[in-house]
Formats: C-alpha cells, sequence, structure tokens
C-alpha cells in the first residue's frame, strides 16, 4: 500500500525539472516559430534556430550552402528578431550540422 497519495499531473509540472523542462520547450518552440516567420521557407527546412546564448542567436546550418544563404539575411534575421522583447540578437553563431532533423 502506498504511503503517499500519488501526485497530479499539475504538481508535477510546478516547481520541478518538469516545469524547467517545459519552459525550455516553449522557448524553443517560440524561437523555432519565430525563425519561421523570419527566413524563408527553404532556408527554414534546412536550418532550425536552437537558442539564444546571451545576445547570440545560434542557429544550426544542414551544409556550408545553407550557413552562406543565412550569413546573407544576417542583418534581416537579426532585425526581426529584435522587434521581440525577450530576444535581444546583436550576433549570429551559425554551426553546420549535416544531420539536422
Amino acid at each position: 500500500m502506498l504511503k503517499k497519495t500519488p501526485k497530479s499531473v499539475q504538481e508535477l509540472l510546478s516547481g520541478s525539472t518538469l516545469a524547467r523542462l517545459q519552459a525550455t520547450d516553449a522557448k524553443h518552440s517560440r524561437l523555432q516559430t519565430m525563425w519561421g516567420q523570419t527566413v524563408p521557407a527553404d532556408l527554414a527546412a534546412n536550418s532550425r534556430c536552437f537558442s539564444v546564448q546571451g545576445q547570440t542567436l545560434v542557429v544550426y546550418a544542414r551544409s556550408g550552402a545553407w550557413a552562406t544563404r543565412i550569413r546573407l539575411l544576417q542583418t534581416h534575421i537579426m532585425r526581426k528578431f529584435n522587434e521581440y522583447p525577450d530576444a535581444q540578437v546583436r550576433s549570429l553563431d551559425i554551426q553546420i550540422k549535416p544531420t539536422l532533423e
């Protein structure tokens, strides 16, 4: 027999590791949505906005060619991301990830 009553999902999600994971996932989803609205569809399909670290937007590109396209749009990307109050971007860190999913 159980000594403690089982916790509800809401109790597990508040103030725990699960809550932090949920917040991180929500932030990542917002960044990816912003990325999809900022860059052309073909570029969005071959790149991912990974995170904002300080004032640097970390982006993964499938190849060097896609990374070059991102660099060509860098000014536009930073301007669009700076329209959002929680993402002040001053630079991009573009990394090549051939196995990008």
